[in-house]
């Protein structure tokens, strides 16, 4: 009995063997090619078509695709949406016994996909699925004989995307025409599975973005289509780890200039729908630092500013992403301020709640910056600002008040004004008591113990009405202007010390601040007059 039942199973194991190799030969190659483009255009929503189709038989039935293409839609462009290097599809077998075809998993080597959004910040992915029936409605059954093939539904138990590629642009107007790609995702692994038919899918995989090798993983994501048809209505929800060696090229995309480098870790909640996606989440950066060519300063010009302990937690929504309370550490102090960034166009960045803590000036305004009016010391700020992208300080605006500690006036063309100023000063001090230059302890009056001022910025150029400069015996008040970008000054000065008072306009650019004189009260003889009709020429 047993001999008999081996017999049989063998016998039928020859014959499962032998219908699946001549299942090229049984099957209608071409019928297959049109079921597979209506029944895939049917779940996509457009249409779709390929170079070659062929079939094999071992070790599964197995369809394979070649220049596999997907149309884009019109209002996006000509296309493709979508190109495949090769697409594999394997054929369940038990319907394919029964004269049916009916695909299961699906295999995309090298998918390539362009993502485009429009003027209104419209998603060409949005209309995916739009123009078909249900993904999920039953296949239905072909006319009973191999190669009648149903056009029907696909039920896709698992996808995989292997060495896949994304391209992100933003569309330019009618007369424009697309513009380059902005960032792309490449080297996308990716694994989609569905347990059963209107189920959610379950997404897993890694990506890499660029520029920059930004490092994407993808540990957990879910995609649930629900009752409606559209891809863009399909809710998402879905954890991304982030982590790069080095931002300066993803940097690069928001600021191009200062260069900032430094390596990178993070963890996005992305949710909402394939249309409007959000997400929340923390960046945070060991060590970043700041580089950029500074013609003003000597050799060597490219300075560095370094910056530790960066955490930046973000929320993005469509057109903009806003951060909640960004830290870090500079120059032996501490910053803070809440970042408000539009996408655009135009491209603009908001700091909110500015707090600078201990901050000191010597190694951003001499070291790094390489300043002309530079002091060092410490800073405390508080303000707001916004600018615009990638412009810079010529478009900076805001308001806010300074502190700074005890420091030296260390900037060549402020070292050369104020000194022009407390020679009057000095000079008549001296006239009046040649004892004042010999007493103990007077120091320089360059040591100053405090600089505040309240402000504000219009399109790069600070305003002040309420300067103030003490220093031992010293106290130099100052209304005007000064030019964050070209250095220009234009400011009205009190220099008072002890019974002396001189007023002064100090003017200039760079290498070129002159101070002026316009009044000068002292209790002098009358033999100084001479000496300071000439001073005040």
């Amino acid at each position: 009995m047993l001999k008999w039942l081996l017999v049989g199973v063998l016998v039928l194991v020859v014959l499962v063997v032998g219908v699946l190799l001549t299942l090229p030969l049984l099957l209608d190659t071409l019928a297959i090619q049109g079921y597979v483009s209506q029944a895939a255009g049917q779940a996509i929503g457009r249409p779709v078509k390929f170079d070659g189709l062929s079939i094999t038989a071992l070790p599964l039935p197995t369809v394979k695709l070649r220049g596999l293409q997907v149309a884009e839609d019109p209002a996006f462009g000509a296309g493709p949406f979508v190109t495949v290097s090769e697409g594999r599809l394997r054929i369940r077998l038990r319907p394919l016994l029964q004269g049916r075809v009916e695909l299961a998993d699906l295999m995309l080597v090298e998918p390539r996909i362009h993502l485009v959004e429009d003027a209104a910040g419209r998603l060409n992915v949005a209309t995916l699925g739009s123009a078909g029936t249900s993904a999920s409605a039953p296949a239905r059954a072909g006319s009973g004989r191999p190669g009648a093939a149903a056009a029907g539904a696909v039920l896709l138990s698992r996808v995989r995307i292997v060495d896949g590629v994304v391209d992100y642009l933003k569309a330019g107007g009618p007369a424009a025409g697309p513009r380059p790609a902005q960032f792309t995702l490449d080297r996308i692994d990716v694994t989609v599975t569905q347990a059963a038919a209107g189920e959610a899918l379950r997404v897993t995989g890694e990506a890499q973005g660029q520029p920059g090798n930004v490092k994407l993983a993808i540990p957990e994501a879910t995609v649930s289509l629900g009752s409606s048809r559209s891809f863009g209505d399909a809710q998402i929800k879905a954890t991304v780890d982030v982590e790069s060696r080095d931002v300066s090229a993803a940097a690069g995309l928001l600021v191009p200039s200062p260069a900032v480098t430094g390596p990178l870790k993070g963890r996005l909640q992305i949710s909402g729908t394939a249309a409007r996606l959000t997400a929340t989440g923390a960046l945070d950066f060991d060590r970043l630092t700041v580089s950029e060519q500074q013609p003003r300063c000597p050799d060597p010009k490219k300075r560095s500013l370094v910056l530790e302990d960066v955490r930046v937690p973000l929320v993005y929504a469509p057109a903009q992403v806003e951060s909640q309370l960004v830290h870090t550490k500079v120059a032996k102090g501490t910053v803070s301020f809440r970042a408000l960034v539009a996408l655009g166009p135009p491209r603009v960045a908001a700091f909110r709640e500015i707090v600078v803590r201990g901050m000191q000036l010597e190694p951003v305004l001499v070291d790094y910056l390489c300043q002309r009016n530079a002091v060092t010391g410490p800073l405390d700020l508080t303000g707001d600002a916004t600018l615009r992208l990638p412009d810079g300080l010529s478009t900076l605006n805001g308001a806010g008040r300074l502190s700074i500690g005890a420091g030296r006036v260390v900037g060549p063309d402020l070292l050369h004004a104020l000194s022009q100023a407390l020679a009057l000063t000095d000079l008549v001090a001296t006239t009046l008591d040649p004892r004042a230059r010999s007493r103990p302890g007077a120091g320089s009056p360059l040591n100053f113990d405090t600089i505040t001022a309240t402000y504000t910025i219009t399109n790069g150029v600070l305003r002040t009405d309420d300067l103030v400069y003490t220093a031992r015996d010293l106290r130099v008040t100052g209304a005007g202007t000064y030019g964050l970008v070209d250095g220009r000054t234009a400011m009205d000065v009190t220099v008072s010390q002890g019974s002396n008072r001189i007023r002064a306009r100090v003017a200039g650019s760079p290498g070129a601040l002159t101070i002026v004189p316009t009044d000068v009260r002292v209790k002098e003889p009358k033999d100084l007059r001479k000496t300071l009709d000439r001073l005040l020429r």
